[in-house]
């Protein structure tokens, strides 16, 4: 299999991470069954998915687990155990482990004062307009691009990023 196919299947297994972390479908999650519906053997995928994503799979999977629950944390008033329990985890301290290790606050701490955090964001494996996949990418375009500078008066900035969008253009 080429470079570029594994970038195609390791980008359907994260998307396919994400949805059954919203489906809540924990059977989905499991690396037997992951590599089982993508065709190869555990091992081979799991060292294939560290090398091209550059995270192992277990943790890419539980940075996602604790991303989706802190987003429950911080917009509902859902029991924290039924969101830890939701989001795959063992007990209510495993939870508060997890999300103290990722986010350097309690949930419940985070719950009374949120602040901007970096979500363990979704793996894009490949940016689709760069490699023209499938779309009218920058690499097939044929439009020029003009560069060109406005002044403008001082103005307070706002800084915005989004890791969820899949390529520059969607953002």
């Amino acid at each position: 299999m080429s470079i570029y196919e594994w970038h195609r299947q390791v980008q359907k297994i994260a998307d396919g991470i994400d949805r059954c972390i919203e489906s809540r479908d924990d059977d989905g999650l499991t690396l037997r069954r992951i590599a089982k519906e993508n065709g190869y053997s555990a091992y081979h995928m799991t060292r294939t998915f560290k090398r091209l994503a550059g995270v192992s799979l277990r943790d890419y999977l539980r940075g996602r687990r604790i991303a989706f629950a802190l987003i429950e944390v911080r917009d509902t008033a859902k029991n924290l155990l039924d969101i830890a329990v939701d989001y795959g985890f063992s007990s209510h301290e495993a939870f508060c482990r997890s999300f103290k290790a990722a986010y350097g606050v309690p949930p419940s701490a985070y719950r009374e004062k949120p602040r901007p955090v970096v979500l363990r964001t979704r793996l894009i494996a490949f940016d689709r307009y760069l490699m023209g996949v499938g779309e009218i990418g920058m690499v097939k375009s044929t439009h020029e691009i003009k560069a060109y500078f406005v002044s403008i008066p001082a103005h307070k900035f706002l800084h915005v990023k989004n890791y969820e969008s899949d390529g520059y253009f969607d953002f």
